[in-house]
């Protein structure tokens, strides 16, 4: 078993939304969740160090008292509530009139009041509801506060995330060991999933593909006779989320291949010293592209896949980076110690190279510079006897 948070993880958890919510002038928080990958599940176990696995709930925390919930499933709400870091929960199909409710029974029926998730996570249906059932309170977005809260990582979640890559990188070098041809690329991927469960992994998203790009595992055995490229993200015990790739290469690797993935892990290295407090994502992204031009590399026109997304509790949190504008509304938000990121720019660049490196790990800003947490880990191509 790895770190388990503690309530004394809580109460610094409480404690510093409560700082931000009174700087903005709020008399409550109120956050929205969801059983979703990407938005709303963070959010819930940032508070309740409960994993919901499907489900809506509302989460209150009133600037003065303890926190409060309503769950769209009587059982799990229960189970909630056993868990000690939200014991006010209750379970109820229609999570926003019992929400009213319980607000209005803990006197928070005026004042201003943020919302968490109301663009991606609440449904129109349950905000009316909130507003009807509350008139008197004013609601105002609260995304951009939790996010920038949630994106500085405590000691606790740094030691926690460690130990995810330890469990990350022994499940792909699983998936090295068993490879081989004629077995299917569901069982190298069930191989690979069975050490991420026995390591209490909470949920677990995979790529395999010998095409250039990746698709989800298929009843098809593979070849092994060019390139064999495994994807995986998994969501750990404490339910942060890592993400990595492997690049098998069954023949020799052309010199356009070569070059790219040596350029491209050099603009990693570069990226290093200036991942540090005061920078920013587009500083970051600045360095790969430069670097890859120095290489003598057209880059191409920005693309919209992510440089760079905040990771934690959801498998893509904000602030993120992307080359193409507006795509994405980018976040440049300023570095912090303690933020964690997926690293995976990406350029289409020319002359083409049919098999693009692949290349991602998550990293950790300290006020010296990017921590990779994949440690020794190496990208380049694993050739294969």
């Amino acid at each position: 078993m790895g770190t388990q948070a503690t309530l004394a993880e809580r109460d610094q958890r409480l404690a510093r939304v409560r700082a931000a919510m009174d700087e903005a002038g709020l008399d409550a928080l109120l956050v929205a969740g969801k059983g979703h990958w990407w938005t709303g599940r963070g959010y819930w176990r940032y508070f309740t160090d409960f994993h919901i696995w499907g489900h809506d709930g509302l989460l209150c925390i009133p600037k003065d008292d303890e926190p409060f919930l309503v769950f769209s499933s009587y059982a799990v709400a229960e189970r909630i509530a056993a868990r000690g870091w939200v014991t006010e929960a209750r379970g109820d199909v229609f999570i926003a009139p019992r929400m009213v409710e319980m607000m209005t029974e803990h006197g928070i029926t005026q004042g201003r009041v943020g919302l968490v998730g109301r663009r991606f996570i609440l449904s129109v249906g349950n905000y009316e509801v909130l507003v009807d059932g509350l008139p008197n309170v004013e609601f105002t977005d609260a995304d951009e506060l939790m996010d920038r809260i949630r994106a500085v990582k405590s000691p606790l979640e740094i030691q926690q995330i460690r130990e995810l890559w330890t469990l990350s990188k022994a499940s792909m070098e699983r998936f090295v060991e068993v490879a081989a041809p004629g077995r299917t690329q569901r069982e190298l991927a069930a191989e690979a999933s069975a050490v991420a469960l026995a390591g209490g992994a909470r949920d677990i998203l995979v790529f395999i593909g010998e095409e250039p790009g990746a698709n989800p595992p298929q009843d098809v055995p593979v070849r092994c006779d060019d390139i064999l490229r495994f994807h995986m993200e998994i969501c750990g015990e404490s339910g942060h989320w890592s993400e990595l790739t492997v690049n098998l290469a069954y023949r020799t690797p052309t010199d356009l291949e070569i070059k790219l993935m040596e350029s491209e892990i050099r603009a990693l290295q570069q990226t290093y010293p200036a991942g540090k407090p005061g920078a920013h994502l587009s500083d970051l992204a600045r360095i790969f592209e430069d670097s890859l031009r120095e290489d003598g590399w057209d880059v191409g026109t920005p693309t919209k896949a992510f440089d760079f997304h905040s990771q934690g509790m959801d498998t893509i949190e904000r602030p993120w980076h992307a080359a193409e504008k507006p795509w994405g509304q980018s976040q440049d938000w300023t570095l912090e110690a303690g933020m964690v990121f997926s690293y995976h720019p990406h350029r289409s660049v020319r002359p083409d190279v049919p098999w693009g490196t692949g290349n991602n790990e998550d990293v950790l800003i300290t006020e010296s510079g990017i921590e990779r947490f994949a440690g020794d880990w190496s990208h380049r191509w694993r050739i294969m006897k």
